[in-house]
Parts: C-alpha cells; sequence; structure tokens
C-alpha cells in the first residue's frame, strides 16, 4: 500500500457511504477482499453492507445478514438469493440457519413453493406446518417424498371430500398412506355422526382376505375361509369395489387350497399342513417350470417372459415366509439355467448384429495427427484421453484388422507421451521443493502471524494445483507428489504454524477479555433501557458507545462478532426507541410553544408581547433537544410570529440601530486589525497570538454579526496560525538540529576518547551552547562528561553498551512504527515488543498517542542513549536515519 493511501485511506474507506459503496463495489485490491466480510457485517450504512454482501455472495454471509438485518433493501436481496439457493440444493451443514431464515417469510406463494420442491426435508417440514389449506395438504400427502413427513400431514386435514380424493389416489400408490387416510376419513365421519359400521367392516375383511390369499397368516386357512365368508354373509349391501376385491381374494385363497394331485394316504383337504403356506401365484410358476422335462427346449424362446414374470411375483411378497423361500431354491437352478441360455443367445445376436467394421485408414492418421498436435502444443491430459479412445478403438477390432502401421506410430506416441509426463513430473518436483523452502523460510521470517498462515494457505494452494495438473484421467494414483516430499511439506507447514501459534493464541485472550467487556456493557446498556427514570443525556452517551463498539467488533473472536453485532443492533433499537420517546415528548412540548407563539399576534400591547416572548424562550431552552432535523422545523416555526415581535422593537428603537451601526464599525475595525496582524514580520510574531486572542474576545463579545465579516475575520485567524505554525515547526526543526549535533559531539568525543586523542576543538565548541531546555541540559552534561578526562574511560564504555541496549530497543520500536524490517538478531524482540504494543493498545484504546508525539518521543530517547560503542554507532546511526526519513513522511512533517 502506498503512502497516500495510508493516509488518505481508498475510497471503500471514504466518510461518504455513497463513495464507500462504489468503492465495496467495483474495487479489487487484496486488502478490499480480505475486508469485505468484516465490511458486510460491520459498516455503518446499509447500502455499503448490501454492495459487499452481493461481492461475497455466499449463502452464510446472506443467512447471517437475513438474520440480524432489519434495512428492508438487504433483507428483500437475502431473500431472493436463499430463496433460490434452498431451491436448487441441499445442506446439513446450514439446514438450522435455513429453517430460522424461512420462519420470518411472509409470502404465501414462496411457502408453497418451498412445500413442493425443496430438497432439503426439514424446509418442506417447515412450510408445510404454515399452510391451512386442506386441498394443497392432500396434494402433498400424495407426492411428498418423506413417508413419515406425508403421514404427519393426514391429521391436519378435516376436509371429508379431500380425503376421500386422496384415498383413491392412494389406494394403489402407497397402502400405507391409503390406510392412514381411511383411518382419519372414519374418524372425521363417527364425529359427524356419518360414519358407516356396515363400510368399515367390509374394508377390515377384504384386508384380512387379502391377507390370506398372501399366505401371510399361520394357523387353520379352512377355518379363517369359513369365518370370513360367514361375516361377508351378514354385511348388508357392500360397496362394489369391496365386494370386487373380496371375492378375488377368497377366488385365490381356494385355488390355493385345492390340491393339485391325490396327497399321500388320503390326507383330508380341509385341514392344512402346520405351518405358513406358499404365495399361489409363485407356487403355480414354480410348478410350471419343473412340469417341463427339458426347461431349455420348452422355454428357451421365451427364457425373458418367465424370469420377468418371477420377478414380479416375488416382488408382490410383502414378507416371503420360509415356504416362499423354498419355492425360490427349487426354481433358481433352472431360472439360472434359462438367463445364462439367453444371455448367451444375445450375445450371439448382437456380435453378428453389431460386428465392428475397420473404419478407413485416414480416419486413424488423423486421429494420431491430432494426438501429435496435442502433444507438441503440451496439452497433456487431452493427449492422454485421445491415446485411451484409440487404443480402445483399436483393441475392439480383431487382430487382423488392425493396422500395423497406426499401431506402430500409436507406440511411439505413447512414449512419447510417457517421457514428457516424466519431465512434467520432474519439473512439478522442483517447484514443490521450492514451496518447501519457502514454508521453511516462514519459521525465521519474522512475518506477521497473519501473514504467515496466509502464505501457508497460499503454498497448500498450489500444492494442489500440481497435483491436479498431473493426474490425468484414467490415471490409477491419487497423489502425484512422492511420499517423502509430501512429508518434508506438511512438516514444514507444522513447523510455520507452531511459530505463528504464540500470537494466535495471545490475541485469543485479548479478544476474550473484550468479549466479557462488551458483554458488561451490554448488560448495563439494556438496565439502563429498563430503567424509566434514565435521561435522554445518558441514553445519547450509550448509544455513541454502541456505535464506537460496533466499530471494533474486529477486537472480538471471529465466531462471537456475528452474535455480538446482532446483540449491539438490538441495544442499539431499543435505545433508539428510548430516545424517540423522549424526543416526541420534547417535540410536542414545542409544539405547544409554537401554539402559544402563534397567540402574540393578537396581542395589542407589544411591551407586553415581548415579555411573554422573552418568557417562551425560555420554556424552549428549558424543554431540552429533539432530533435535528424537526428540532429546526419547529424552530423555524416558532421564530416566525417572534421575529416580527422584537423587529418591531429594534424599528422603534433609535438608538438601537446607532448601536447596531457602531458595532458593524467595530467589526470592521477588528477584521482590519486582524488582518495587519497576517502581514506583520517575523520578529512581531510572537506577539501576534496574544494580540490575537484579545481580539477574538472583543469579536465574541458583539452580538450579530454579518456573514462577509465572519469570513474576513476568520480567514485572517486561519492566515495568522498558519504562519505561527510554520514559525513553531521550524524552530522545532533547528530544536532538533542542536540536539543531533549535541548526539553527534558527543559520539565523537567518545570516539576520540576510545583512540587515546583528547578533541580540543569539540569540547570548546560546548561552552557555546546555551542549554534552553531539560534535554539540551541531559545532552551538554553528557558531552562534557564523555569529554572529561577525570570520568573513568570504563566507566563511559559500562554506560555506552548500556546505551547501545536503549537505542536498540528505540531502533525496533521505530521499524515496527515505519513498517521497516529488523536486523536478524533483533526479530525476537521485535516480536515480544509487537505482542506487548498490541495488548497496550486494546487495553488503552482511548489514551493511544498520536504518530507525531510517539515519533517525539522516540527521537527523545534516541538522543540520550548516546555515546555509543562505536563499533556499533555506524549501523545504529543508519538504521535511525532510514526510520525517521519514512516517519517524517508519514507524519507530513518532512
Amino acid at each position: 500500500m502506498s503512502i497516500k493511501s495510508r493516509i488518505f485511506g481508498q475510497p471503500w474507506q471514504h466518510r461518504d457511504p455513497e463513495i464507500r459503496a462504489r468503492g465495496v463495489a467495483e474495487g479489487d485490491t487484496p486488502e478490499l477482499r480480505e475486508a469485505l466480510p468484516r465490511i458486510a457485517e460491520h459498516d455503518e450504512d446499509p447500502g455499503v453492507r448490501l454492495a459487499a454482501l452481493k461481492r461475497i455472495d455466499t449463502e452464510p454471509f446472506w443467512l447471517d445478514a437475513r438474520l440480524r438485518e432489519s434495512d428492508p433493501r438487504i433483507v428483500e436481496a437475502a431473500d431472493a438469493y436463499l430463496m433460490r439457493s434452498i431451491m436448487q440444493r441441499s445442506d446439513e451443514r446450514l439446514i438450522k440457519e435455513r429453517v430460522e431464515w424461512f420462519r420470518r417469510i411472509e409470502d404465501a406463494e414462496l411457502i408453497r413453493r418451498a412445500a413442493r420442491h425443496a430438497p432439503d426435508r426439514s424446509i418442506r417440514a417447515e412450510a408445510l406446518a404454515r399452510v391451512d389449506s386442506p386441498g394443497f395438504l392432500g396434494d402433498r400427502v400424495v407426492d411428498e417424498a418423506d413417508e413419515q413427513l406425508a403421514l404427519s400431514l393426514i391429521d391436519r386435514i378435516d376436509q371429508v371430500s379431500t380425503l376421500q380424493r386422496i384415498a383413491g389416489a392412494l389406494r394403489k400408490k402407497n397402502k400405507r398412506r391409503a390406510r392412514a387416510v381411511e383411518d382419519r376419513l372414519h374418524d372425521l365421519q363417527a364425529a359427524s355422526g356419518h360414519y358407516d359400521p356396515a363400510a368399515a367392516s367390509a374394508t377390515q375383511l377384504v384386508e384380512r382376505a387379502e391377507t390370506l390369499a398372501r399366505g401371510q397368516f399361520e394357523g387353520n386357512r379352512a377355518e379363517a375361509l369359513r369365518e370370513l365368508e360367514s361375516n361377508w354373509a351378514g354385511i348388508e349391501s357392500p360397496r362394489e369395489d369391496l365386494a370386487r376385491r373380496f371375492n378375488g381374494a377368497i377366488a385365490i385363497l381356494k385355488r390355493a387350497m385345492t390340491p393339485r394331485r391325490e396327497a399321500p394316504g388320503g390326507a383330508d383337504d380341509s385341514i392344512d399342513p402346520p405351518g405358513p403356506q406358499p404365495d399361489p401365484a409363485l407356487l403355480a410358476l414354480v410348478e410350471r417350470l419343473e412340469a417341463a422335462d427339458d426347461p431349455l427346449r420348452a422355454f428357451g424362446d421365451r427364457a425373458g417372459e418367465l424370469l420377468g414374470e418371477f420377478d414380479r411375483c416375488w416382488n408382490a411378497i410383502d414378507a416371503p415366509s420360509d415356504a416362499d423361500q423354498g419355492l425360490r431354491e427349487r426354481a433358481l437352478p433352472i431360472l439360472q439355467a434359462l438367463q445364462k441360455n439367453h444371455q448367451q443367445q444375445s450375445a450371439v445376436h448382437e456380435k453378428q448384429k453389431e460386428r465392428p467394421q475397420r473404419p478407413p485408414q485416414t480416419e486413424f492418421n488423423d486421429k494420431l495427427d491430432r494426438i501429435a498436435g496435442l502433444l507438441e502444443d503440451g496439452h497433456l491430459a487431452d493427449a492422454q484421453s485421445a491415446v485411451r479412445e484409440l487404443r480402445s478403438q483399436l483393441d475392439r477390432l480383431e487382430k487382423r484388422q488392425r493396422p500395423h502401421a497406426v499401431l506402430g506410430r500409436l507406440g511411439r506416441l505413447e512414449g512419447r507421451l510417457r517421457e514428457m509426463r516424466n519431465w512434467e513430473h520432474w519439473s512439478d518436483n522442483q517447484i514443490r521443493d521450492e514451496l518447501i523452502e519457502r514454508v521453511e523460510a516462514l519459521v525465521d521470517s519474522d512475518q506477521h502471524p497473519d501473514a504467515i498462515s496466509a502464505a501457508l494457505k497460499e503454498a497448500r494452494a498450489q500444492w494442489q494445483r500440481l497435483e491436479a495438473l498431473e493426474i490425468l484421467p484414467g490415471d490409477k494414483r491419487r497423489h502425484a507428489a512422492p511420499a517423502g516430499q509430501w512429508r518434508r511439506f506438511q512438516a514444514a507447514c507444522k513447523r510455520a504454524f507452531e511459530a505463528a501459534q504464540p500470537y494466535f493464541e495471545k490475541r485469543h485472550e485479548v479478544q476474550a477479555e473484550n468479549l466479557a467487556q462488551l458483554e458488561a456493557f451490554l448488560e448495563q446498556g439494556h438496565a439502563l433501557v429498563d430503567d424509566e427514570d434514565a435521561g435522554l443525556d445518558k441514553l445519547k452517551q450509550f448509544m455513541r458507545a454502541a456505535r464506537l463498539a460496533i466499530r471494533r467488533l474486529d477486537d472480538l473472536p471471529p465466531k462471537s462478532r456475528g452474535r455480538s453485532a446482532a446483540r449491539l443492533r438490538e441495544l442499539m433499537d431499543a435505545l433508539s426507541a428510548r430516545l424517540d420517546a423522549g424526543f416526541e415528548a420534547i417535540e410536542l412540548e414545542k409544539r405547544r410553544l409554537v401554539t402559544e407563539a402563534r397567540q402574540l399576534q393578537h396581542e395589542s400591547d407589544l411591551a407586553t408581547a415581548i415579555d411573554k416572548a422573552k418568557a417562551l424562550q425560555a420554556r424552549w431552552q428549558q424543554s431540552g433537544s429533539g432530533r435535528r432535523r424537526v428540532e429546526q422545523q419547529l424552530w423555524k416555526e416558532f421564530r416566525e410570529p417572534i421575529d416580527p415581535l422584537f423587529e418591531k422593537v429594534r424599528e422603534n428603537t433609535a438608538e438601537q440601530r446607532e448601536q447596531q451601526e457602531a458595532e458593524l464599525n467595530e467589526l470592521q475595525a477588528l477584521c482590519e486589525q486582524a488582518e495587519a496582524l497576517t502581514e506583520c514580520d517575523d520578529e512581531a510574531l510572537d506577539g501576534a497570538e496574544g494580540r490575537l486572542r484579545a481580539l477574538q474576545a472583543e469579536w465574541a463579545a458583539i452580538g450579530r454579526k454579518p456573514r462577509n465579516l465572519i469570513k474576513r475575520f476568520e480567514q485572517a485567524e486561519r492566515t495568522l496560525r498558519h504562519r505561527i505554525r510554520d514559525r513553531e515547526q521550524a524552530h522545532a526543526r533547528q530544536v532538533l538540529n542542536q540536539y543531533a549535533t549535541l548526539a553527534e559531539t558527543t559520539q565523537q568525543l567518545w570516539q576520540a576518547r576510545n583512540q587515546g586523542e583528547t578533541n580540543t576543538r569539540l569540547t570548546e565548541s560546548l561552552a557555546g551552547i546555551e542549554a534552553t531546555d531539560e534535554l539540551t541540559t541531559a545532552l551538554l552534561e553528557t558531552a562534557r562528561r564523555v569529554a572529561d578526562p577525570d570520568v573513568a574511560t570504563a566507566d563511559l564504555a559500562v554506560q555506552a553498551e548500556s546505551n547501545a541496549e536503549q537505542a536498540r530497543q528505540v531502533l525496533i520500536e521505530m521499524e515496527l512504527l515505519a513498517g521497516l524490517e529488523s536486523p536478524a538478531e533483533d526479530r525476537e524482540a521485535r516480536m515480544n515488543y509487537q505482542v506487548e504494543r498490541l495488548a497496550r493498545r486494546l487495553g488503552e484504546r482511548d489514551r493511544q498517542p498520536g504518530l507525531a508525539e510517539e515519533l517525539t518521543g522516540l527521537r527523545e530517547r534516541w538522543y540520550r542513549s548516546f555515546p555509543l560503542p562505536v563499533e556499533r554507532h555506524e549501523a545504529m546511526a543508519k538504521r535511525y536515519e532510514k526510520c525517521q526519513n519514512v516517519l517524517d513522511s508519514m507524519s507530513g512533517t518532512e
């Protein structure tokens, strides 16, 4: 980022919401992409948050925004995106948030669409729970894919016609749902007095008969049959459909009970053998298969038909019994022989019908030329696919049909492909080695931990891209990189992350403390909202604090930022409601005052009207301040009837007019005097500021002032202050040069003593320097002490080493402030100071010094660190000069 961007910011950081929103929508810098999530959650302007959400355009962010936002534009955009999303795909990870969002949807048509087409069962269930139409619920009972959800809808349908309609639709489609619908229908009919017990009994008898016909019964079937027929005879006029089903089931049951051959020993047909009986249709099919002497000859041309018939019979059995399993085992050998014979005949037929014809030689040559071109252009994946396709085509031909020239050229191209893949693999391995070296260098790079984390993500992404490039279609291997190289990469990533982990842990602790402070603030805020005696000033104070807190959500743990933002917005809404109520009371009182002010127009005595107007103005001030726009409008309405009264007073008072003219002349004279001050010479500037303050006091003592004179006086003020500021800056530079000269003189005296020399010229030059401040006095004392031969050189050497550590710390702080790299030996100290500085700034965010103030303190500490060791002075001086140039540019003092 350039120095201009650091000072003035980028468009998406502008104060104007429209410029900021346009910058978010159109910008493409890495800093913007990284800041988009924070902008989408915490920016003050809804339009800016909406622009950031559209740039991110992912479902988790839209869900989070929809659940916490109240702006109609964001809500509308989020609903449109989320409705498309839930209709397109299911996502178990977001199902809880999706359901919470869907509960806020009020559009009946969207709710019905979700109930019909949403892939998520939970969304469909939530949508169906909000629909009351019996017809729609009936349609969903028929078409709903989830069995339990469909069954749960039946109890909500109270319309008999709907139940009858869906019962008929479900009878052949889903018997379980059909039975549940009929039970619900019977319950409703019984409750209304229209229930037909005969129809219900007939239905039960039909179901029992069908159960017996399927063989799902244990006991004496003959007795069960007689009981069914006896009970059916007792039903008067059963429905036609029930009678047809009952008669069909009884016919199947009787056929199954009729003996096919005389049982050995003349067994009585009326007594069933113990155990469940086989399915009649399955039994008939198996007996037909076993009756044939040679099944292959008898059923060879009908093998497919018999196989399909057996599958239908077996699938029609809900719960096969042991007898059914026995029939299946008897039929399987015959069916397998029929299936094998059928497949062989089909294969012969297809082979004769679709025998591959040898393509023309030109077609092979064209494909070989294409493969050669792909290899020449380096498209290995497309070349691999083309080689496999051509090889498969040649393999389908008989050996005598395969052209030898084509096979030879294809083999050479395959060899070329393998060679190119080997070269690519070797080249990619070199890149992987470079990646490993870059990751290993992160451990001692002294980069910010967030930069290390981003670098690790980028390295892993590049590793995956190399893997994707090397694994071609049809390859059986899953990884292209050698195992040892992969282990080295993993180990390097682990070490780099472990180096940055202490910072993340410390930041997590600080963020946790900030979260605790925010929780306490929220509790205090809600307590204040609940306090009916709380004043408007206190409410405004908490509202300003809440706005400040919502701008600093980056200081909280990431997982709690969304919830904290929502809670802050909730508190701000509550505070806003309380403030609105207070403002409305103030505005109501001021409207009463406006009404009373309008009554003054009918007052005949001007003096009495003026007194009443002044009393109204006093009451206006005592009533407090409301919303600015409303306040300005009410004030305008309040002044409208009062101003004419005071105007009459001014018109009737000649003395007041003369006073106004005198004040105007005095104002003009003050402007001229202020303008004269701006043109004084530099020597008179010292007293100019005091004279300006006197003029300002006289200016403030005068009441109303014309706008043009106000502009003249303010322009003179600005011009004079600019001159004073420029002079002060020049003086400050002169003082800094004096500090630097004293420090350099001290260092030169120290170098002379180290060399066993005495620099008389430098010692004498100290006598001409006057101690004007504390730092100059301290530097003079240090220089004289270094020049004093009575002070032991060893003591000065110890002091110089101690000064070097102080200077080293100053340089580390200045390099961090300027964004410059520190030497390798100072990286650990810089990391420790960086963590300490971060913790201090987070804990004292309201008392943080500015850049100029911090730079002044660092300079003073630097000059106090002289003298420095001779062998280290030059390197430290270069570092200091480099840092000072950058910081001067940043602070605008160069």
